[in-house]
């Protein structure tokens, strides 16, 4: 038995060759043993399961970039709805003196020796320019003309050797007074440029640069600087004020709120419209895919600005009427304005076409999968198959593209705010104090600067957010 030849394993079997390899030809030591149930245990390693959005925010945590711009989010919020309770100023208030003020400030004591060095020299410069002008002795025109005419005709009449004839010298007359009148203007002008030469600066910068007084950050009106030397708790100015004497940063805060609400209003908007249009569109297929796809290219045919711009013109006179009549919801109408509800109409009625395409695209992928299947077979209507089973499954889609809609919203906002056809006044935007600021870049630069570096950094922020948010809710990018 030993010695008779062992049969071919089957075709495809694990067993070896017995030609090859022999089980009776290994040492004892080398014979395989059954694994303990301890070293199975060992083996094996459970893993316990991950929900999607449990590996989701797994991927999410691990990106940096977003994750930096979530806290920076986080920090815009705060600043946005959280600062506004912090300071004791209204973003309508104006405070009478405090007008104009920069960002920082000096103590009451240098401020006065400011003021007085600066009075000190306007005086200095008015004596001086009076003192030009004694020196330059400057006569009437008629007495100048006379006498100039005087000298000249009898400088002619010197060169004549005798007298003048009537004729000559009414000639002579008219000829000098022509040119008295522009040696006078020579003299005039003369005048001037020795006053002009009197140089006495009046400037606060120049004069604190020449004292020696430094700045210090924050801003006081004259008033708030006497009730802090007085011990009084005075909350400065951070970002200074307007030209109303309105706190900057309080408007800064509020324009960074009405900007944030906008943009997450209408991306709910384009959220609702635009999933069920799209999940309507992909389900039903054939012809009423075909009509429901034609009416979005009309629709992206439309230019959004100007629809804003006939929706508000439109709706102005109603909602005057509406404020007027003291109705439901009239204080609200009044806050936001025309335009600002034309804008969320406009988004209503014309931006949803991008989010609406994404979800037809998702549900032609999905609604063929055997789950839809079943749950047709077993007698699901097609709302209940869109809304339990197809919608989910879109979710990553839609929270990305929804995300991704609110900076948008905010710029669109913040442009047309800036052109002065978005929040009315005195509520404020983030692009409306961009364009008033305008008016004085070069000599207040600050007013620009503030609300133009929240603006770009919350815009770069929820992109940054955004894109992270994409890469950490498609499977397909799973890390």
């Amino acid at each position: 038995m030993a010695d008779k030849k062992m049969k071919k394993a089957p075709l495809g079997s694990l067993q070896p060759d017995p030609d090859i390899f022999d089980w009776n030809d290994l040492p004892a030591d080398d014979v395989f043993e059954k694994a303990s149930g301890q070293e199975k245990e060992s083996f094996i390693q459970d893993r316990k399961s991950v929900s999607y959005w449990a590996d989701a925010w797994r991927r999410l945590r691990h990106n940096v970039v977003a994750m930096v711009a979530a806290v920076v989010l986080i920090l815009i919020m705060l600043f946005a709805f959280v600062g506004p309770m912090l300071v004791p100023y209204g973003y309508a208030q104006t405070i009478r003196g405090a007008e104009n003020l920069h960002p920082w400030h000096t103590s009451l004591q240098d401020q006065l020796r400011v003021e007085e060095e600066i009075q000190r020299r306007k005086d200095a410069l008015q004596a001086a320019e009076e003192e030009a002008l004694t020196a330059a002795a400057l006569p009437s025109w008629e007495e100048f003309k006379d006498q100039y005419v005087a000298e000249q005709l009898a400088a002619e009449a010197a060169k004549q050797g005798g007298k003048l004839t009537r004729q000559r010298e009414n000639i002579l007359k008219a000829q000098m007074a022509n040119e008295a009148g522009k040696a006078y203007a020579a003299l005039k002008e003369q005048a001037a440029a020795d006053k002009d030469a009197v140089t006495i600066s009046t400037d606060e910068e120049t004069v604190k640069k020449e004292l020696g007084i430094g700045n210090r950050p924050f801003g006081y009106s004259r008033a708030e600087l006497e009730r802090k030397a007085a011990g009084e708790k005075v909350f400065p100015h951070v970002f200074g004020t307007d030209y109303l004497g309105r706190d900057r940063m309080v408007r800064v805060m509020i324009g960074a709120r009405v900007s944030l609400i906008v943009g997450v209003c209408s991306a709910l908007l384009v959220l609702i419209i635009g999933a069920v249009y799209g999940a309507i569109s992909g389900y039903a297929g054939g012809v009423v895919d075909t009509v429901m796809q034609r009416i979005v290219e009309l629709i992206y045919s439309i230019p959004e600005v100007l629809v804003i711009l006939l929706i508000s013109a439109t709706l102005k006179p109603f909602l005057d009427d509406y404020q007027n009549a003291g109705k439901l919801f009239s204080g609200l109408v009044t806050m936001l304005g025309p335009n600002l509800i034309s804008m969320f109409i406009a988004f209503a009625l014309l931006y949803w076409v991008t989010m609406s395409r994404i979800v037809r695209g998702q549900i032609l992928q999905l609604k063929n999968q055997e789950y839809v299947t079943a749950a047709r077979a077993l007698g699901a209507g097609g709302g209940r198959v869109i809304k339990r089973h197809l919608l989910p499954n879109c979710i990553g889609q839609i929270v990305t593209t929804t995300f991704l809609q609110i900076p948008s919203a905010i710029f669109l906002e913040s442009f047309l705010s800036f052109l002065g056809v978005g929040v009315s006044a005195p509520l404020t935007s983030l692009g409306s104090m961009c364009s008033e600021a305008l008016t004085g870049m070069y000599t207040y630069p600050y007013r620009l600067l503030f609300p133009a570096v929240i603006l770009s950094v919350m815009i770069l922020s929820l992109n940054l957010f955004g894109d992270g948010l994409r890469d950490a809710l498609d499977p397909r990018l799973k890390k």
